[in-house]
């Protein structure tokens, strides 16, 4: 881990915003559905919506290792804060590490004023899939023209700008995927056109909208899509989505230990429960197992990027399946933990709402997760990449990350 300065100091402000805003709005964010103005305001006035900006915590030793363990605190404190800035900081990154000289200009918007960046990669009827589009750019005179809808946008009403997956023409493959800058006050239609009324993750405003407008060619970041997703969309999405959740969960758990120990009372007596302290164990487990993968996805991404590592490095079969195990584990581990928590405690104290652990609200925020780019389609992928790999006798035992 980096023991540079500014680590401690971003966690140390990650911690406190957690702490002391988020942690209080979440019940009511979660109750009327409402994006979480006060706390992003909070993020933003930290600086924490800049920490992906050239020069503040991206290209520095240790980014990842910091970027994580920040999404784990704000995680703790409401789901759906973090993952707004989760998903913004991914959209950051990319725009850093891909198109840094031609979006100089948003870039100091977003370190400046903390503009929030959306990303638009849903469509009707193929869904997240993110390396194939639907629909297509029409030429328009010296620009282009983009229409599109998309059932899913988080914080899209909210969004200053958003990066837009398009097909590159109406003669191109679906695969031939183009990203295109769109902002809010542009010209032409940019609306939302439905609600967002759902189980949980409900602050995020994860809203239907529709784009219908024509933008300059310099709209179109330069450069291979399939390399910006490979080398920094997925993996950073995948580590900082199961950071988010990791930290909803092992908050929970450690409010519940803090609930117990103010209760001595109460404490000897689950102490005498071999089930409760079992069970107890189980899901510190694995709590500890999802950190430790976290950990060595950070700082596997770490490794690449401080040695310039080519795009092959990335698209090796290995660190594949690491990726898409992350996410897995991520989803699956966090719901399975609150899950466990609310059948550990009871009724009372984890089925209503209005309990203070908040238990009933995570386990509606953490089913999500494997809804997040599906799990399905993940469990696919890593069937494939294993049916295309060389494996020699113990190769499990004997497999590295590149």
């Amino acid at each position: 881990m980096t023991t540079d300065g500014s680590h401690h100091a971003w966690l140390a402000l990650a911690r406190a915003v957690s702490r002391d805003v988020l942690r209080a709005q979440a019940p009511a964010i979660d109750r009327d559905s409402v994006f979480p103005t006060q706390s992003v305001a909070a993020l933003r006035q930290a600086g924490l919506l800049g920490l992906m900006v050239p020069g503040t915590l991206l290209g520095r030793p240790g980014a990842f290792e910091s970027l994580w363990r920040i999404a784990a605190e704000l995680g703790a404190g409401c789901l759906s804060t973090a993952l707004i800035w989760a998903m913004h900081s991914q959209q950051v990154a990319v725009l850093a590490r891909h198109a840094a000289a031609a979006e100089s200009e948003l870039l100091s918007r977003v370190a400046t004023h903390g503009s929030l960046v959306a990303s638009v990669t849903s469509e009707p009827v193929k869904g997240g899939d993110l390396l194939r589009v639907d629909a297509a750019l029409q030429s328009a005179g010296n620009g282009w023209h983009l229409k599109r809808r998309a059932p899913i946008v988080s914080y899209g009403e909210q969004a200053a700008c958003y990066l837009v997956t398009m097909r590159r023409g109406e003669d191109r493959p679906r695969n031939d995927v183009v990203l295109v800058r769109v902002e809010r006050d542009d010209p032409g239609t940019v609306r939302v056109v439905g609600p967002w009324d759902a189980m949980g993750m409900r602050g995020t405003r994860s809203v239907p909208m529709e784009f219908d407008l024509t933008v300059g060619s310099n709209r179109l970041l330069e450069g291979s899509f399939r390399e910006m997703a490979v080398q920094t969309m997925i993996p950073v999405g995948h580590l900082v989505w199961a950071a988010a959740w990791y930290g909803c969960a092992a908050g929970r758990l450690d409010d519940l230990l803090a609930a117990l120990r103010d209760k001595p009372g109460a404490r000897a007596d689950r102490a005498k429960s071999d089930l409760f302290l079992t069970r107890l164990a189980g899901w510190r487990l694995s709590i500890d197992l999802l950190r430790c993968l976290i950990e060595r996805v950070a700082q596997t991404l770490d490794a690449l990027v401080e040695s310039d590592a080519p795009l092959a490095r990335y698209e090796a079969i290995e660190f594949q399946i690491l990726i898409n195990n992350l996410k897995l584990a991520g989803a699956r581990l966090s719901f399975e933990v609150v899950n466990g928590l609310i059948e550990l405690v009871g009724m009372s104290q984890g089925y209503l709402r209005d309990s203070a652990l908040g238990l009933e609200r995570s386990f509606r925020d953490l089913r999500a997760a494997s809804l997040m780019y599906h799990d399905d389609r993940l469990l696919t992928a890593n069937g494939m990449l294993m049916l295309a790999q060389r494996v020699g006798q113990g190769e499990f035992l004997s497999a590295s990350t590149p």
